[in-house]
């Protein structure tokens, strides 16, 4: 295990057929996301008992934001959908993302993907979803000296002092929120959820769920950091991102933080990203952890270097005003993140019916609303996917 910079790796060998080489089984992997500690917000969905069918026009793997999404657009259309997680809801990249949204993908604009902020926005309205959606913009934040006066700055340590360079469309969401309403969405338009329900063997026209056979018209996998377990990838690099919250603060403290009640990320290095909850708390976010395998799950926040890491970011977090000098942090967790190199997401057809979708580098919160359409147009009208998103062999 590594916590460094992000790095790239070639991926595994190209495959029309893959079965799942994960240990675990019933949670699934995600059940071993105990290990990466809890965010301050919960997933608050109860779903219905459904059975494993025979046969679904379109099978969804994966039950974060862009597989609900998909199932929701999906189902609407008159589909009959079943959507298959490991473990619960939300358990990976989706419910402990820091709820920033961005624009766009890691590598800039892409056809289909250039009005992912107009997606989400359109998906909450049109769906009624609480989640506490706010889109007045993002701070980009770059480090200068000690000795600048631009004003307001804040000190980052050996770093220098943050100050704000610029403002981009953008802002944040509450992730746990965001995850239940789109599944209360998606099985009020008819779509069937399957949590603890572990998909084995996706190949051309079928999957396998729980030992049991389901022929599908359409497959779609929606795993991210997950996703080279079931598809054949190329360049995936998935990685464990952490974050911290502090304890509630009083509406002065935060006022004279002056960081946060705009949501940030730093245009430069050492990385930094935070934004604040409704009831007052700091979510700041910074650092990855790499296992050599590329096996995430195997990671927890217990280790030594991913402890060290959340002891510098907390450090961080203290050090930006004195406000923050001795605010309690209850919160600590990780979340699993994909890279492909360039930062250009997966969303290929890598077998006949069958659309893989992940990699999306940090940009998964807006993004995974117009992946989603893209993948429904896939499924339900036949319309191929863009040529951005293809795998080398696939």
């Amino acid at each position: 295990m590594r916590v460094s910079p992000v790095r790239f790796w070639p991926g595994p060998p190209a495959s029309r057929r893959y079965r799942s080489r994960s240990r675990y089984r019933g949670g699934g992997m995600r059940a071993d996301a105990a290990r990466w500690g809890a965010p301050p917000w919960r997933i608050d969905v109860e779903l219905p008992r459904s059975p494993v069918p025979e046969r679904a026009d379109v099978a969804v793997v994966g039950g974060g934001f862009t597989g609900l999404a998909t199932a929701l657009a999906c189902a609407e259309r008159g589909a009959s959908v079943h959507l298959f997680e490991t473990g619960a809801l939300g358990a990976g990249a989706s419910g402990r993302t820091g709820g920033l949204v961005l624009e766009g993908t890691a590598a800039g604009p892409l056809p289909g993907a250039e009005a992912c902020i107009d997606a989400l926005r359109a998906l909450v309205r049109t769906h009624d979803l609480d989640c506490d959606l706010d889109l007045r913009g993002c701070w980009i934040v770059r480090h200068q000296g000690a000795e600048t006066t631009a004003s307001p700055s804040w000190p980052d340590g050996d770093a220098g002092r943050l100050v704000v360079d610029g403002e981009e469309p953008g802002g944040a969401v509450d992730p746990g929120k965001l995850v239940a309403g789109l599944a209360r969405a998606a099985l009020r338009a008819g779509a069937a959820l399957h949590e603890r329900s572990h998909v084995e063997l996706v190949a051309a026209g079928r999957l396998r769920a729980d030992g049991s056979d389901v022929s599908a018209g359409r497959v779609v996998v929606a795993t991210n950091a997950f996703l080279e377990r079931l598809v054949p990838v190329a360049s995936l690099r998935p990685a464990l991102t952490f974050a911290i919250a502090t304890a509630p603060l009083a509406p002065a403290a935060l006022e004279a933080v002056g960081l946060g009640r705009t949501p940030f990320y730093t245009g430069d290095l050492p990385y930094l990203w935070g934004r604040a909850t409704r009831e007052g708390r700091l979510v700041i976010g910074a650092g990855l952890a790499f296992e050599d395998e590329g096996r995430v799950e195997r990671l927890a926040i217990e280790d030594a270097a991913i402890r060290a890491s959340l002891e510098r970011l907390a450090a961080r977090t203290r050090g930006l005003h004195e406000a923050l000098a001795a605010v309690p942090i209850t919160h600590a967790w990780g979340g699993p993140i994909a890279f492909r190199e360039g930062g250009v997401p997966i969303l290929a057809q890598v077998a006949s019916g069958v659309l893989a979708t992940g990699a999306y580098a940090g940009h998964g919160v807006a993004l995974s609303a117009a992946i989603a359409r893209i993948a429904c147009a896939w499924a339900i009208d036949g319309v191929a996917p863009p040529a951005w998103g293809a795998l080398q062999g696939a």
